[in-house]
């Protein structure tokens, strides 16, 4: 992203002040820049500042898993609020918003995408945060177990077959182009989805041709993933494809296989996003 020099400065930290947000790792020391709105990249240049290289100041866990809200000195996000509206700075009713990183499905993969989550922060250009289903529902109905009141959820459709680069890209296209919320749009949200193609497996592997000589022929090689549950999924999906083709050559199935009714990949891009407050 480009930041003019007003809104960030270059700062340095030892070995122990930070830690990576997304990670847990502990931030080595070095280099990091500090954006006008508190947060923190570990790298010197503002157009290399992505998600992987956030940074948090380390803090010891408290035991209630409870947290203190800094303070705030963006008066945008008072105005936002509902008239009366009393927000105190220690709540410690509210449990904190963190990263998560879900992954697709067996059954993602046979239909050709699966929903994604995210929050952002709404006094700030760049704190998202991709979360699980729990989190998005309980923010879309405001339950109290999070704070609803700075983080406003959103959920998106996220493409798996051969379309993905270009599904993918006019969905974060249109988040984008949308108002956002909190006065900031989502200008930043490629911090967040900045791979196309992420967690993509193709038409070409998954459904391989599956003649009964063929049926017990090993894997195809599978695009390179650090994620083991990942792989395991693209794993599952190939051998749901192969019992479907069981049944239909009429062969005995392998023991240890899933069972389910085939479907195709049916993905369409009709509704890519949706906001938090339309219900869910």
């Amino acid at each position: 992203m480009y930041l003019p020099k007003s809104q960030y400065k270059l700062k340095q930290a030892s070995k122990g002040k930070f830690i990576y947000e997304v990670s847990g790792k502990d931030f080595l020391g070095g280099d990091y820049i500090h954006l006008s709105d508190d947060t923190m990249f570990a790298t010197n240049a503002t157009h290399k500042a992505t998600m992987k290289n956030k940074i948090i100041p380390k803090f010891e866990g408290k035991k209630d898993n409870t947290y203190i809200l800094q303070h705030e000195t963006n008066e945008r996000y008072y105005n936002i609020l509902p008239k009366g509206a009393k927000i105190s700075k220690k709540q410690d009713d509210l449990e904190p918003i963190f990263s998560t990183k879900p992954s697709p499905t067996p059954k993602d993969y046979l239909r050709g995408y699966f929903y994604r989550y995210f929050t952002k922060r709404k006094n700030s250009p760049t704190q998202y945060y991709e979360i699980n289903e729990e989190m998005f529902k309980s923010l879309n109905k405001k339950e109290g177990k999070y704070d609803h009141n700075l983080y406003h959820p959103q959920k998106i459709t996220w493409d798996l077959s051969d379309n993905a680069r270009k599904n993918n890209s006019i969905t974060i296209k249109r988040l984008k182009s949308s108002k956002g919320v909190g006065n900031y749009p989502y200008s930043q949200i490629q911090l967040l989805f900045g791979d196309m193609e992420e967690y993509k497996l193709s038409n070409e592997i998954l459904n391989q041709t599956t003649t009964p000589e063929k049926l017990n022929a090993p894997k195809p090689k599978l695009p390179i993933n650090n994620r083991k549950k990942v792989t395991k999924a693209q794993e599952e999906a190939i051998d749901l494809i192969k019992e479907k083709s069981r049944k239909r050559n009429k062969i005995t199935p392998s023991k240890n296989l899933t069972n389910l009714k085939g479907r195709e990949r049916d993905y369409t891009p009709r509704d890519s996003f949706s906001s938090g407050t339309s219900g869910y």
